[in-house]
């Protein structure tokens, strides 16, 4: 009886320290707005966050999502697809709006839920903040994981996840390497 009972108490405690350790962060900010600065060169999307409007709701400690961060280079990497210059998209808010909220998860097919990189699974279809106007649905985002390699499609590109697991408030943010965009790049109207 004591064997088992010390063999139950044993596998909880490993079970535990294992879900302690894949929740484990990168690094810890009190809101998304001041975590924004943890992506290498992340000025472009703090910009784009200030022209938009959106710097007091992501400088809300309790905001529950789940939020892509792309680079400067993946910026400028879409706006050389685009052959616009990063300050010309920039100016375009109502665009950039959409394209930001496009990088923002609220959930999984309808249930919320922030999502730490451990719980990212492949095939997995992630919820935005970017609706339909139509059906008024959010567009989705798709996750492909192998190994440790973590991308998320969206209907444009695909993104890698380079730097994961940054606590934002209530929240999580993942740095990845291209901007998500959500409709073919051929698409995308003219500055």
């Amino acid at each position: 009886m004591a064997r088992a009972l010390l063999v139950a108490a044993l596998t909880f405690c490993s079970l535990f320290a294992v879900q302690a350790a894949t929740l484990s962060y990168t690094k810890a900010y009190s809101n998304f707005y001041s975590g924004v600065t943890w992506v290498p060169e992340a000025s472009t999307c703090k910009s784009i966050i200030d022209t938009v409007g959106l710097r007091s709701t992501l400088s809300n400690p309790n905001l529950t999502l789940t939020i892509f961060v792309p680079s400067d280079a993946a910026f400028a990497s879409l706006a050389a697809k685009l052959k616009v210059s990063p300050s010309s998209m920039n100016a375009n808010s109502a665009l950039m709006k959409q394209v930001m909220y496009y990088h923002f998860v609220t959930g999984s097919n309808g249930a919320k839920a922030v999502y730490h990189s451990t719980m990212l699974t492949n095939g997995m279809k992630l919820d935005t903040m970017f609706a339909s106007p139509l059906t008024k649905k959010p567009y989705q985002l798709t996750v492909a994981v192998n190994g440790t390699r973590i991308q998320v499609k969206s209907v444009g590109t695909t993104a890698t996840v380079y730097r994961p697991n940054v606590k934002c408030g209530a929240g999580v943010a993942h740095g990845i390497d291209t901007v998500l965009v959500p409709m073919p790049l051929s698409l995308i109207p003219k500055f």
